[in-house]
C-alpha cells in the first residue's frame, strides 16, 4: 500500500503521521508520563526473545504505561533456528490477557546462516499460531536488505514495520502494506535518558486504530 511513497520525507508534512517509539531494557528506567506528554502516542515494549528469554523491564515498563494515555504494544525478536513453536509459546506467555492495546510485532533481524526457505517456513508457522491465538495479525519488522533476501512479497498481508533510517523512505520494489516506518535509533525523547528508536505510523490515526487489539 505505501510501497509507492518511497518519497516520503521524515518531516513531511503532507502525509498525517503519528509518532511512537520502541524500547527495552536498553533505555533503562523510562518516566512514561514525560513520554506521554511529549507528543509520542504510541509504544511497542520488547516482550521476548527466542524460547526463552524475557527483557528484564518489560513487566515494569508494561504496568507503568497503564498510567498513560500510550496506546502499547509488544514484540519478539524472532530467532530463526529457535523452533517456532516454543518462541511462539514464550511470547504467548508474556503477553496475553496483560492489557497490551496494538496488534504485536515480531521482529526479524538475525538469520543465524539458516535458508531464506527455512527462515520463511518458520517465520510463516510463528505468524500463523499467533493470529490463531490473538485473533489479529501481527506485524513484521525488518529492513530492505533482510526483506528482499528472507522474507520477500509472500508476507505481504500482514502489516509491515520497515526500519530505513533518514530523512527518506525507501522500500524496495514489491513491499508492500507499510504501516510504520522506523526512521531513526538516535532519538530524543523527555523522559528517557539513553537515545531510542523513532517510528511513524503512516497513515495516522486511521492506521493506529486499524492496529488496536486487545487480547
Amino acid at each position: 500500500m505505501f510501497a509507492s511513497v518511497a518519497w516520503l520525507s521524515a518531516d513531511n508534512d503532507s502525509v498525517s503521521v503519528v509518532q511512537g517509539i520502541d524500547v527495552s531494557h536498553d533505555q533503562g528506567q523510562v518516566d512514561w508520563q514525560q513520554v506521554a506528554q511529549s507528543g509520542i502516542a504510541f509504544v511497542y515494549l520488547k516482550a521476548t526473545d527466542g524460547i526463552t528469554y524475557t527483557d528484564p523491564k518489560y513487566f515494569d515498563n508494561l504496568a507503568a504505561i497503564k498510567n498513560t494515555s500510550l496506546a502499547v504494544g509488544a514484540y519478539h525478536f524472532f530467532e530463526a533456528e529457535d523452533a517456532p513453536e516454543q518462541q511462539l509459546n514464550n511470547f504467548l506467555s508474556r503477553i496475553k490477557g496483560k492489557g497490551l492495546t496494538l496488534a504485536p510485532m515480531v521482529d526479524v533481524e538475525i538469520t543465524r546462516e539458516q535458508s531464506a526457505e527455512q527462515i520463511k517456513s518458520r517465520l510463516h508457522e510463528f505468524l500463523t499460531g499467533l493470529e490463531q491465538q490473538l485473533g489479529c495479525k501481527p506485524l513484521v519488522y525488518s529492513n530492505s536488505s533482510l526483506w528482499q533476501a528472507n522474507i520477500g512479497p509472500s508476507f505481504n498481508d500482514y502489516p509491515f514495520w520497515f526500519a530505513h533510517y533518514g530523512d527518506t523512505m525507501n522500500p524496495p520494489e514489491g513491499l508492500e502494506n507499510i504501516q510504520i516506518w522506523q526512521y531513526s535509533q538516535t532519538g530524543t525523547v523527555a523522559g528517557i535518558n539513553t537515545l531510542v528508536d523513532l517510528d511513524k505510523v503512516l497513515d495516522g490515526k486511521h492506521a493506529l486504530e486499524a492496529l488496536k487489539c486487545s487480547y
